[in-house]
């Protein structure tokens, strides 16, 4: 039976939204029969004049030095890769910049969080309103895909999962121009897509992104996927990688990615 032996998104106490060190997280993974790991802990940006405390230097000097740690302990038995998950990277692009150069990153995933300061689970969604924040969603993914510096694209439909909370449902993939124009330049610059499963132990039944956009990925030439699990807890690594397997051999996706020094590595699956 196949199995994917690397999870490529995975947050510990370092971020403010997981209370699991490190080092528990990599231990974990290794329990589990996880071969390569990345820890992608969150780093946020913010429209200009807002600014969150806990996203600075000293934040990123602790996971740095963290990681290196569990790199040398765990080295020959796991691979752990030093990861990141920027928010909104392009709104603030020459900090992104200058973090990106300053800390050297084996892989970045790029992800949208917010609207307009707004965070994307403190959205009353309703029906009356859906259509314009999730046109407004694809808008601010389209500027991080097009002036952005990351590896591969997180969790797209991440509204999805707030808006099933309210009971209202979201199709993404009924806004094909713009998913078209996101994935043309996603192609473009050589950039990944991510297949997150959290949304599969949320209540939903598909991962992000669902089916029918992963298969108009991969009509428009789109080659590059990563998976993560985005789990904040042991007990969430790598659950339902078993679904994401059924789901690339129906689409026809034959390989994964994994990434060092910011570099893709194909691994072959089928």
């Amino acid at each position: 039976m196949k199995r994917i032996y690397q999870d490529y998104h995975m947050h510990s106490s370092i971020s403010p939204d997981s209370n699991v060190p490190i080092e528990e997280m990599c231990q974990a993974a290794l329990d589990k029969g996880f071969r390569e790991i990345a820890i992608t802990d969150h780093f946020e940006f913010y429209s200009k004049g807002v600014i969150e405390y806990r996203f600075n230097e000293a934040y990123l000097e602790e996971y740095s030095k963290t990681i290196k740690a569990c790199i040398e302990k765990f080295d020959g038995r796991l691979i752990i890769k030093k990861g990141i998950e920027l928010g909104q990277q392009h709104l603030q692009l020459e900090m992104s910049n200058r973090i990106l150069q300053s800390y050297k990153f084996d892989f970045v995933l790029g992800s949208v969080h917010k609207i307009n300061k707004l965070d994307l689970s403190q959205i009353k969604y309703n029906y009356s309103i859906i259509d314009i924040y999730c046109k407004r969603y694809l808008e601010q993914v389209y500027e991080l895909v097009d002036k952005g510096d990351f590896d591969s694209l997180a969790h797209l439909d991440l509204i999805k999962r707030y808006a099933s909370q309210l009971n209202v449902e979201v199709n993404l993939i009924d806004y094909r121009i713009e998913l078209a124009q996101i994935f043309e330049r996603l192609i473009e610059r050589n950039k990944g897509l991510e297949i997150n499963t959290s949304s599969l132990r949320q209540g939903l039944d598909e991962p992000f992104p669902t089916v029918p956009i992963l298969k108009m990925y991969k009509s428009m030439g789109g080659e590059i996927i990563t998976i993560g699990s985005d789990a904040h807890n042991p007990f969430d690594i790598g659950r339902d990688f078993d679904r994401v397997i059924s789901i690339l051999e129906e689409i026809g996706f034959r390989n994964i990615y994994t990434f060092d020094n910011r570099k893709s590595q194909r691994i072959e699956l089928f």
